[in-house]
């Protein structure tokens, strides 16, 4: 569905509708769009971690109700439109017209830079209409404590758009976070790369690949519905070379030729 955008800042209308007394479930969500976290560290071993950074940013803040996340997948489905998928890199203008496409009011661009073993993650947001900077934050840290750079690079952006929460909402998030938790940065790398498998369509090699993160952070939210997504999408790409299988041989019999169906090769973006 579109969503309409909106002129007024998100500040403001979350303060009108405090001030009339509006319980949060009744005020106006403002979509939010989380794009994929730059590499700045110049190591393409690095190259897709962006996408489990704002795969997790999203997740965790889903749980806050007047906020609606984008799905991460239909943003990577449109920046694959707009022949963006492989860099992730977007200029303003672009910006603007995948955040009028996916029905975004504001738009959440992310990039990290390591400094063994430190790391850092930059992030703005920008309104969509106009492209205004609506604010910046930034969190630095052990490389190796992904989490703790996760969990107040949240707070920060929270803080940055001036949403207040109310203890249960705080608790909600928490709550959240821990759930969806990925302690070591070797275990998000993987991730990373479960992910961008993923999105070229390459389930059953993503699936092979999110079993090893599932191995390594088993309690994980987030990486047990990964998998559960995957399963289903190997088993109907399975489903698919059977009946594609099936139609050739049957086609052989009627004295046709059609083409033979082949196995995708693995992305060699991944």
């Amino acid at each position: 569905m579109r969503h309409t955008p909106r002129a007024l800042a998100l500040p403001l209308l979350l303060a009108a509708g405090l001030a009339a007394g509006v319980p949060h479930q009744e005020q106006e969500r403002s979509v939010v769009a989380v794009l994929r976290f730059d590499n700045n560290t110049g190591d393409e071993r690095y190259e897709h971690l962006g996408r489990a950074l704002s795969s997790m940013l999203i997740s965790d803040l889903s749980v806050i109700d007047r906020i609606q996340l984008v799905e991460r997948e239909r943003i990577e489905e449109v920046m694959g439109e707009l022949d963006l998928q492989y860099s992730g890199r977007v200029d303003p203008e672009t910006a603007q017209s995948l955040g009028m496409i996916v029905g975004a009011e504001y738009m959440v661009f992310g990039a990290f830079v390591t400094v063994d073993p430190e790391m850092r993650l930059d992030t703005r947001i920008t309104r969509t209409e106009t492209t205004e900077i609506v604010t910046t934050a930034d969190v630095r840290g052990q490389g190796e404590s992904l989490f703790d750079l996760q969990q107040r690079l949240a707070d920060e952006l929270i803080t940055g758009l001036e949403l207040v929460l109310t203890e249960e909402e705080r608790a909600r998030l928490r709550t959240q976070q821990e759930a969806n938790r990925i302690d070591d940065l070797e275990t998000a790398l993987a991730f990373s790369e479960a992910l961008c498998l993923l999105d070229y369509g390459a389930y059953p090699e993503a699936l092979e690949a999110i079993q090893g993160v599932q191995s390594a952070a088993p309690g994980s939210q987030i990486v047990r519905a990964t998998f559960g997504l995957l399963r289903d999408r190997a088993a109907e790409d399975a489903r698919n070379q059977v009946t594609d299988a099936a139609r050739s041989r049957l086609g052989g019999l009627l004295g046709r030729n059609p083409p033979q169906p082949q196995r995708r090769p693995r992305p060699t973006q991944c």
